[in-house]
């Protein structure tokens, strides 16, 4: 195992997800890096799914209690992890492999920065890649019309500190994205980005279920914008929309959508 100073909280969130969080779970005891707490926050499972989470990972940090919404649970998790870099993993996600982060924590020790980001592959319930999200390389103009996947997105503790909360709990879709406008564009916090695949991401979150989704999502976006930096979120968002052409598999997409 490889193992260096800095330790990773990795938090989950879940609600009745014990078809996928073994897998999710899996990920992160499979990884060679050994220096990791697992947070998961539980808003009142009845199907068994932090038990299938022990079973693999008895360390399992589990916070069981009421929250307003995603993006409330995601800050509860964190209020309750140690980490010095702290990620956060969807219930239905996992790494990409045993080796993403021994990789995030060496780009971190290499290139003292304050973020370190990578892609993210998209899949079907079924497990067709449906997506390739990548980001690239982000200049010194910050995020212009594109966003990091969240789940791919590794941040060290001292920044979210400069935050009230990591996350705005009155967003239902978009925190995320208001979240990487203040550290990017608003603190210019310096990242790193790795060319390559760091989370298997399943296809129909509550940013992607419905057409009313993507219209939300994308109002949420422009209010993001405009109240991290002023003006100018609808412009953003188009050009945010545009982005998510290249590494689509639309054939794929439109058979999976909605699903």
């Amino acid at each position: 195992m490889i193992k260096y100073l800095m330790k990773f909280s990795i938090i989950t969130v879940t609600k009745n997800s014990a078809l996928t969080i073994q897998r999710t779970v899996k990920s992160v005891t499979s990884q060679i890096y050994n220096n990791i707490e697992h947070v998961i926050k539980d808003v009142g499972s009845t199907d068994g799914t932090i038990e299938l989470a022990k079973l693999l990972n008895p360390n399992v940090v589990v916070i069981s209690k009421p929250d307003i919404g995603i993006y409330d649970a995601m800050n509860q998790g964190f209020l309750a992890s140690t980490g010095d870099i702290v990620a956060f993993l969807n219930s239905d996600d996992y790494y990409m492999d045993s080796s993403v982060l021994s990789d995030i924590a060496l780009a971190f020790k290499l290139n003292d920065c304050d973020y370190v980001y990578g892609d993210i592959t998209v899949v079907s319930t079924t497990g067709e890649i449906v997506r390739i999200w990548q980001t690239g390389r982000i200049d010194g103009e910050g995020l212009v019309g594109r966003q990091i996947p969240h789940p791919g997105l590794f941040i060290r503790r001292c920044v979210f500190n400069k935050l009230i909360l990591p996350f705005d709990p009155s967003y239902r879709i978009s925190g995320d994205l208001k979240q990487q406008l203040i550290i990017i564009n608003q603190l210019k916090c310096k990242g790193e980005y790795l060319n390559r695949s760091l989370v298997v991401m399943q296809n129909g979150g509550e940013s992607t279920s419905s057409l009313i989704s993507y219209y939300l999502g994308w109002k949420e976006s422009v209010r993001a914008h405009n109240e991290v930096l002023g003006s100018g979120g609808l412009w953003f968002v188009i050009k945010k929309v545009l982005s998510k052409f290249r590494g689509l598999r639309v054939q794929a997409q439109i058979r999976h959508f909605g699903r």
